[in-house]
């Protein structure tokens, strides 16, 4: 597999923005929250809308942004296509999973379930088993020959 050089300079500037854009969100949400407890008038509403699109940015700028600005969507081969579809996939059902779980936090029979906090790190594990796969660093090394391979040799 071919493996993708990545200038370092680059990658902590894109990295540096995610951050900044992050820590942005963050301090939305902070903010929103400290106002409503400080004038007992949260609407939890707005508080499940604004986390709603914390995870969603967040998961768009480390899985979209951060790649498209590094140009690793650029010339991908077939297999780092398909790692990156499979990583996107698990984005997918792990943030489904995940507002399912942030907009039942308000229903009558609360959130009571923790299957859609399971489902979500489970799928956030099985991205970054494919982290390697999209990025081009899976070893394509030989599997080691047995004794009785290379005494054949």
């Amino acid at each position: 597999m071919e493996r993708r050089e990545i200038d370092e300079e680059k990658k902590k500037e894109v990295q540096a923005f995610t951050a900044r854009a992050t820590i942005g969100m963050i301090i939305v949400v902070g903010l929103y929250l400290a106002y409503g407890i400080l004038t007992k008038n949260l609407n939890i509403l707005i508080f499940e809308i604004l986390l709603g699109i914390f995870i969603l940015g967040y998961t768009a700028l480390t899985d979209v942004v951060e790649p498209k600005r590094l140009g690793m969507l650029d010339q991908m081969t077939i297999e780092q296509r398909s790692g990156y579809q499979k990583i996107l996939l698990m984005d997918l059902v792990g943030v489904a999973a995940l507002l399912y779980w942030l907009l039942g936090m308000n229903s009558e029979d609360g959130s009571t379930s923790i299957l859609p906090i399971v489902i979500y790190f489970l799928a956030m594990q099985m991205k970054r088993k494919f982290r390697p796969e999209f990025e081009g660093t899976v070893d394509d090394a030989e599997p080691e020959q047995t004794e009785e391979q290379k005494k054949d040799e």
